[in-house]
C-alpha cells in the first residue's frame, strides 16, 4: 500500500528510508545464508543501499555516527562480495568456455575451481553474519531503523535536501568521468554512479516517495552507467583469470585464447554506451 503521509523534513525523510533499508536487509539475511540463487546479491546490494544513503545524506546525519555504521557496513558488505564475486565469475566463465567452444576438460578445469572457491567464501559469509560480531551490528541497525542518528540539518524541508543531494549526486558522477583512462577511475565512477542509483531510489520509492519523473530518471541513468561499467569491469576481471589459469595448465595454454579474446570483446563492447550515458546525465543534471 502506497504511503500517503510524505516525510516533511530531511530528519523525517531518513527516518523512513533507513528503517525500510534496514528491514529490507533483515528480510535478505535467510535467503543469503540458505546460499539461494542470487540472494547474497540481493543482501549485498542492501547493505550497498544503506551504505550510499548514509554517505549521501551525511550532511543531515550525525557524521561520526553515520561513519561507523558505513565502516560497520562495509565490512559485512566485503565478506558477502567475496562470495558474490566469485558465483558471477564461475557462472560467467562457464557462459565464456561454451560461447569458445572450449573441451570438457579444460573448460571443468577453468570453471569448477571458481565454484569451489565461492562455496568456500559463502561459508565464510555465513560466519560472519552468525558471529557476535555480525548480531552487534544488527542491534545497531535497530537502533537506527527506529531512531536514526541525526545532524543539526535534519530539520530543513524533505523535499529540498532530496533535490540537493540527488543533484549533488549526479554532480559528483559527472566529476569523475573525465578520468577514465585510468582503470581505477572507471571503478570510482560505477560506484559514484550507482551512489547516485540508491540515492534516487530512496527518495523517490516507497515508503518516502518524494520527488518526481526527472529523480527518476537520474536514478535510471546512474543505474545505466553502474551497469556498462560492472560488465566491462567484470569481462576484463574474468579474462585476466583465464589468463592466469591458462599459464598454470598442465596441458595446452592455447585452448584457452579462445576464452581470452571474447573476454576482451566483452569488455569493448560494454563500453559502446558509455558516452551516450554519460551526456545524457550531464543534461538531466542541468534540468
Amino acid at each position: 500500500m502506497a504511503t500517503t503521509n510524505r516525510p516533511d523534513t530531511a530528519g523525517e525523510l531518513l527516518s523512513l528510508a533507513i528503517g525500510d533499508l534496514v528491514r529490507q536487509i533483515q528480510d535478505d539475511v535467510p535467503r543469503a545464508l540458505a546460499d539461494e540463487p542470487d540472494a547474497v546479491h540481493r543482501l549485498r546490494t542492501s547493505v550497498r543501499r544503506l551504505r550510499n544513503v548514509l554517505a549521501a545524506f551525511r550532511r543531515y546525519l550525525d557524521r561520526d555516527a553515520a561513519a561507523a555504521l558505513r565502516s560497520r557496513l562495509k565490512e559485512w558488505g566485503d565478506v558477502l562480495g567475496q562470495a558474490r564475486d566469485l558465483e558471477v565469475r564461475a557462472r560467467q566463465a562457464a557462459a565464456a568456455a561454451d560461447a569458445a567452444g572450449l573441451d570438457d576438460k579444460p573448460r571443468s578445469a577453468l570453471v569448477d575451481p571458481l565454484w569451489a572457491a565461492h562455496l568456500h567464501a559463502h561459508d565464510d559469509a555465513v560466519r560472519w553474519t552468525r558471529s557476535e560480531h555480525s548480531r552487534d551490528l544488527d542491534r545497531l541497525l535497530a537502533e537506527w531503523a527506529t531512531l536514526p542518528r541525526l545532524g543539526t540539518r535534519a530539520g530543513q524541508p524533505a523535499k529540498k535536501a532530496a533535490r540537493r543531494v540527488a543533484h549533488r549526486q549526479a554532480v559528483r558522477t559527472l566529476r569523475t568521468a573525465p578520468r577514465l583512462a585510468d582503470p581505477d577511475a572507471a571503478h570510482e565512477l560505477r560506484k559514484a554512479a550507482r551512489r547516485l542509483r540508491h540515492t534516487c531510489d530512496a527518495i523517490t520509492r516507497e515508503p518516502v516517495g518524494l520527488l518526481g519523473k526527472g529523480t527518476k530518471d537520474l536514478g535510471s541513468v546512474g543505474r545505466r552507467i553502474q551497469s556498462v561499467l560492472g560488465d566491462h569491469r567484470d569481462a576484463l576481471l574474468l579474462a585476466g583469470h583465464v589468463r592466469d589459469h591458462a599459464r598454470a595448465y598442465a596441458h595446452d595454454s592455447r585452448v584457452y585464447d579462445g576464452v581470452v579474446d571474447l573476454c576482451q570483446g566483452l569488455a569493448l563492447a560494454a563500453l559502446a554506451d558509455l558516452p551516450a550515458a554519460l551526456a545524457d546525465l550531464e543534461r538531466r543534471a542541468r534540468d
